[in-house]
């Protein structure tokens, strides 16, 4: 019953949709709250949607998730169907890309920082070995153009080739509002 409502959201998008990977954790320890988490990563041309609910119910969690991911791809399709429209003179694009910048979310996901307060509050050791290696394909894009990306994952953080400068950059989202760069410093 809760895959149809993944399978519909997918199927609705399966236009640029490349892949999607669906991963449902079950943390089986008693004293952490939250255990079941639902999470999804969807690879669609030229970009990567995130979407993650933590609860106490794998039913909520899975239904939280998939409108996460409904809501980032309709926002990816618009901005899509604008960014075509602007290449053919409908709407100049630097108006697209400012006024996307200005509406970046000031929250951070809860991600490492909430597993990482449960592990102090209940004197569990942080493993800070790499646990996980992934490689992917950078094309050069802008700063602005990575804020928008930034807003399709629920990390606090993206790393991309500056279509600029041609360095790794980082854009992340502040604790006190708006988005940082990080460029290093040659």
């Amino acid at each position: 019953m809760h895959t149809k409502k993944i399978e519909k959201v997918v199927a609705k998008h399966r236009e640029y949709i490349l892949k999607t990977d669906i991963h449902l954790t079950v943390t089986r320890n008693p004293s952490v709250k939250n255990a079941h988490i639902a999470e999804a990563t969807v690879s669609v041309k030229g970009n990567t949607v995130r979407s993650s609910h933590r609860s106490e119910n794998m039913y909520a969690s899975i239904d939280l998730m998939a409108d996460g991911l409904a809501r980032k791809l309709r926002k990816y399709k618009e901005r899509r169907n604008n960014k075509m429209h602007a290449m053919h003179g409908h709407s100049p694009v630097r108006e697209i890309m400012e006024s996307e910048v200005e509406e970046v979310d000031d929250t951070v996901d809860a991600g490492f920082d909430g597993y990482e307060k449960e592990a102090h509050e209940y004197g569990l050791a942080i493993n800070m070995d790499i646990v996980k290696h992934k490689k992917f394909k950078m094309d050069p894009i802008t700063a602005a153009e990575a804020v928008l990306c930034l807003e399709y994952i629920d990390h606090p953080f993206y790393i991309f080739r500056n279509s600029e400068s041609g360095e790794i950059n980082a854009v992340y989202k502040r604790n006190h509002g708006g988005v940082g760069l990080i460029e290093p410093d040659v």
